[in-house]
């Protein structure tokens, strides 16, 4: 039996990593990685832009993205560099996921938010970062794809910052 695994903000990998290591065989249903250039943007402003710009692909509009600033999502590099991955099973952005595609489809989601706006070596920027929001989207998620099993990864300051 293999485990059906999905992760937001995957980064490079480290469940991944863990399960082939320990020798636990696993599929990737989907990995997604915000990357950087889109997180400075509320979800309510980039979801605005998406709407006008009349694109009907996320994926697109997330490309045509990166296109406009030159940058390059490098933890995709890194992740696609690692896993045997199609770019079909990966996601630019988390808040463009469409849970209930996935809805019965997943066994254990990982994920761990930015954490940059509640850890004490960070801004702190708290719900005023739009990174800080990020976790609210991973929230979603599990209730639109209901997994058997999550784990959510943070700071300790997530639970309190912003009077908890």
């Amino acid at each position: 039996m293999k485990i059906k695994l999905a992760t937001a903000f995957s980064g490079i990998g480290a469940i991944e990593q863990a399960f082939i290591r320990l020798g636990i065989k696993h599929d990737i249903v989907f990995a997604c990685d915000n990357g950087e250039i889109m997180l400075k943007q509320s979800t309510e402003e980039l979801k605005k832009e998406f709407k006008e710009g009349n694109i009907t692909n996320p994926q697109t509009f997330i490309k045509t993205k990166y296109k406009e600033t030159g940058k390059t999502n490098w933890m995709k590099k890194s992740y696609f560099a690692n896993y045997k991955i199609s770019e079909s099973k990966w996601h630019d952005d988390i808040r463009f996921i469409d849970g209930n595609k996935y809805f019965g489809k997943v066994d254990l989601f990982v994920g761990g938010s930015p954490c940059q706006s509640f850890s004490s070596v960070g801004f702190q920027g708290g719900l005023e970062d739009a990174r800080g929001t990020l976790f609210y989207e991973y929230a979603r998620l599990i209730d639109e794809i209901k997994p058997k099993v999550f784990i959510y990864e943070n700071v300790r300051a997530v639970t309190s910052h912003d009077g908890g």
